[in-house]
């Protein structure tokens, strides 16, 4: 059996686990640390793999739900893509951290693409909503500039680091509160609010 310092075990031996009773199979997963758990895991064992779901599977789904406002289904869509994501991408993983971190680092990138993707969304939606406004009576060079700062807000949107862009739009279009934001990119609340600073300041360059 290949051991690697620092973990418990590197794999599980399928073999020798074939030749264990269930229960001393149940308790050697039991004993195992969640780094070999994913490394086993890696070397397709699927006990180990559920051992992990039942370990993080309450935990994890109640941080999504403190750090998201959604509805149960979207919410579900999301879990399960976490859950998804790790599965696919099993051949990557390298213990460079503890599981837990790699594993919540999963589902924190999950959540800021779903953001991403419906701020995103959601503003364009606005604009157009401006662009059909704009186009009831009003004078074409009022209207020419009404595009033209559409245009550059969707410019300058794109152009914002994408550290500062991810705050913007977790704090302005999905609602989050600076702590969840600072919790889910791993910084501080000060941080998260330098770079909501300068994304307005950005952004109002625009309208000024």
């Amino acid at each position: 059996m290949l051991v690697i310092p620092g973990l418990k075990k590197a794999r599980i031996d399928k073999k020798l686990d074939a030749d264990l009773p269930v229960s001393a199979q149940n308790q050697s997963l039991e004993d195992s640390t969640d780094e070999a758990l994913m490394l086993a895991y890696v070397n397709n064992d699927q006990l180990a793999f559920n051992k992990l779901y039942e370990r993080y599977r309450q935990s994890l789904y109640r941080y999504m739900l403190r750090q998201i406002s959604v509805s149960d289904s979207v919410l579900n869509e999301l879990y399960q893509d976490v859950w998804l994501k790790l599965i696919n991408s099993r051949q990557q993983y390298k213990v460079k951290a503890s599981f837990k971190t790699y594993l919540y680092q999963i589902a924190n990138n999950t959540i800021k693409d779903y953001f991403r993707r419906e701020s995103v969304r959601k503003i364009m939606s606005n604009l157009e909503h401006e662009e059909e406004i704009v186009d009831n009576g009003i004078a074409p060079d009022e209207k020419l500039a009404k595009q033209q700062l559409v245009v550059k807000f969707k410019q300058v949107l794109a152009e914002l680091p994408q550290q500062q862009r991810d705050v913007f739009l977790l704090r302005e279009e999905a609602g989050l509160t600076s702590a969840q934001i600072a919790e889910m990119m791993q910084v501080s609340v000060d941080t998260v609010k330098s770079r909501m600073r300068y994304a307005v300041a950005r952004l109002k360059e625009i309208i000024e």
